[in-house]
């Protein structure tokens, strides 16, 4: 698609739905895995998925013992793809309710489950060959046999063996458990509250003969599908353009995040306070959100001011984007429309003591740091000039509170921020303040419109509202050439 990325910039697909370390273990086409966990965290939608880890090929038979054929794609529409009706065996052994219609799978004892089951697996002729036993708790139960007997399990991975085909138990109980012992690797889901939002995690607690390098995972089910997430910022490369950006001015303005504008009920409004606290591990991982939101501002025509983080506020830094490797990402990724509107609209701030070379991909602008009073009055005239000169009514101005209490003190910083927050409103400005974990410093947040929080979870960043109050989100990048579109995928 003739984009390179930056070096520097971890890129990551999102879209995996299995980890690594799995679908490398189902390639050995004898490989049994055991998914356990409490109801509702993924284990059918999980096991399903590996049905797709080997596009065109892979197949096999899914025993169930909780749903029909019928049931599990309407659930699972996207399953038709990968398992055909006949290799979706009911193990319900009320046989006065099975019909033929729905190839139920009909058995009174062991060696007729096994029969049946073998016979079906050898009707599978593919190269990557998978048995899903979901679960092997009620098919036990069923048999009548006791769960401390695991000679089901040992007649069902001889008969994987002897067809080459990986087996997947699925089981409702997450503490160990014999049949951990049994087979080649242990995956444990589960869902937890954190803050009194939904996060699910999948632990990967054995892989026979591998190394594994991610024991956990965070992952979603959304639009029921299992996706799981590598650590880092997720960034997908889109080989086609993104949309193009319908220009608008009106009451609110479209971050054209997707997510964040339902948040927002259709984007951000002038003359509000929207504050973003980034947690300690989170580092400048936070720009990655910042970055997309001030792109499709100035590419609509608003003037975008950024006060940065004092980690970024240097020479080298500036000249460079708002993170170390994003002047190369904007210069490599955005068309000329993008790079035009940099120039014109997009000013990053710096103090007078820094020397800071021109800058071709947008404007600088000095604060001189002495005297907050000036600085302030000098900015607001600053920003009826800009916004004459653009013809909008409201500017974007991003503020990182490290650098007002870098550049005055924390003496009188609180009244400081009160005096940016007044005279940003009464310009009708939209004001995003930044404020960092480590921060003595804690904002008002009863004068914001909007409070959103950025915190690190396991390798990952993740997103989400105090108010107004949402879900979980990880965060994310889609790239193509010529657009850069943030990206926020919902945990649920």
């Amino acid at each position: 698609m003739g984009y390179k990325p930056s070096v520097g910039l971890r890129l990551v697909v999102v879209i995996k739905n299995v980890p690594m370390e799995i679908t490398e273990a189902l390639d050995s086409h004898t490989f049994s895995f055991h998914i356990k966990g409490i109801s509702g965290t993924g284990k059918t939608t999980l096991a399903l998925e590996f049905m797709r880890i080997f596009p065109g090929e892979s197949t096999g038979v899914y025993l169930s013992t909780r749903v029909s054929p019928d049931k599990l794609y309407e659930q699972f529409p996207w399953s038709k793809s990968c398992i055909h009706q006949e290799n979706i065996l009911d193990a319900n052994t009320s046989l006065g309710q099975q019909t033929k219609e729905e190839y139920l799978f009909q058995y009174v004892d062991k060696p007729g489950f096994l029969r049946d089951l073998y016979s079906r697996v050898l009707e599978v002729k593919v190269k990557h060959s998978i048995i899903i036993v979901d679960s092997i708790d009620t098919l036990k139960s069923n048999l009548r046999i006791p769960l401390d007997d695991l000679s089901v399990e040992r007649d069902i991975l001889d008969l994987a063996d002897r067809v080459k085909s990986n087996v997947i138990f699925i089981s409702e109980f997450a503490e160990e458990n014999r049949l951990d012992y049994l087979v080649d690797g242990v995956v444990r889901l589960e869902r937890e509250f954190v803050n009194e939002r939904l996060v699910r995690k999948l632990y990967i607690e054995k892989v026979r003969g591998m190394i594994i390098e991610n024991p956990v995972y965070l992952f979603t089910l959304k639009d029921g599908r299992f996706t799981c997430f590598e650590k880092g910022i997720q960034i997908n490369l889109i080989p086609a353009k993104l949309p193009e950006i319908e220009k608008k001015k009106g009451l609110k303005i479209p971050t054209l995040i997707p997510e964040l504008d339902k948040i927002l009920n259709g984007g951000f409004e002038g003359g509000t306070l929207n504050i973003f606290e980034v947690g300690e591990m989170v580092g400048m991982s936070h720009t990655y959100i910042l970055v997309p939101i001030f792109l499709n501002f100035v590419r609509q025509g608003f003037p975008f001011f950024s006060i940065p983080s004092k980690g970024l506020f240097s020479d080298d830094v500036v000249k460079r984007g708002s993170s170390p490797s994003l002047k190369e990402t904007l210069t490599s990724s955005l068309d000329e429309e993008y790079l035009r509107c940099l120039k014109k609209y997009f000013y990053v701030a710096y103090s007078a003591k820094n020397r800071v070379e021109d800058v071709e991909t947008y404007n600088t602008y000095i604060i001189k740091g002495e005297d907050y009073t000036e600085d302030l009055n000098n900015f607001i005239e600053f920003a009826h000039k800009i916004l004459d000169e653009a013809q909008v009514d409201t500017m974007f101005i991003s503020i990182a509170c490290d650098t007002l209490e870098y550049l005055y003190g924390i003496k009188e910083i609180t009244k400081i921020i009160q005096s940016w927050i007044y005279e940003i409103r009464k310009i009708n400005g939209i004001l995003t303040m930044f404020q960092f974990g480590h921060e003595t410093l804690k904002l008002q947040t009863h004068l914001a419109t909007t409070y959103f929080k950025l915190e690190n979870m396991g390798g990952n960043i993740v997103f989400y509202g105090e108010f107004p109050k949402t879900k979980m989100y990880i965060t994310g990048l889609n790239i193509s050439k010529g657009h850069i579109q943030g990206n926020l995928i919902p945990i649920e």
